[in-house]
């Protein structure tokens, strides 16, 4: 990673002039969800009932006229990853609907004594 772009290129914002980016950072996929009526618990949901789904009812899914984008893009990425043999997709919507795994660390510590004596 470059510590120390080039900045030379770039043309500072003055105050006064109209802002170079009105619509602000784009909002979150998980956001927009919500925008149109998705809650976080619910966007879970349909990924861990996708996730138990055989690959018929995933092919059905993407079928259907009335499915969402959500639903659309969950059952590509799954049926996609399968035939690839690849569980990129499958960790991915697992962490993000229950988490990362507990990880355990093993610690080993080293105790030491010292006596040490000040002469005044």
């Amino acid at each position: 990673m470059n510590l120390n772009p080039k900045t030379d290129h770039l043309t500072p914002w003055q105050s006064g002039q109209p802002s170079p980016n009105p619509m602000g950072r784009r909002p979150k996929f998980v956001t927009t969800l919500k925008k149109m009526g998705y809650a976080k618990s619910e966007i879970n949901e349909v990924i861990l009932v996708m996730l138990a789904m055989t690959e018929k009812e995933l092919i059905e899914i993407i079928s259907r006229d009335d499915t969402n984008i959500l639903e659309l893009t969950i059952c590509k990425a799954l049926l996609l990853n399968a035939k690839r043999g690849s569980l990129n997709a499958l960790e991915v919507l697992l962490n993000r609907s229950i988490g990362l795994p507990v990880r355990q660390t093993e610690v080993q510590l080293k105790h030491e004594e010292y006596t040490v004596t000040l002469n005044l």
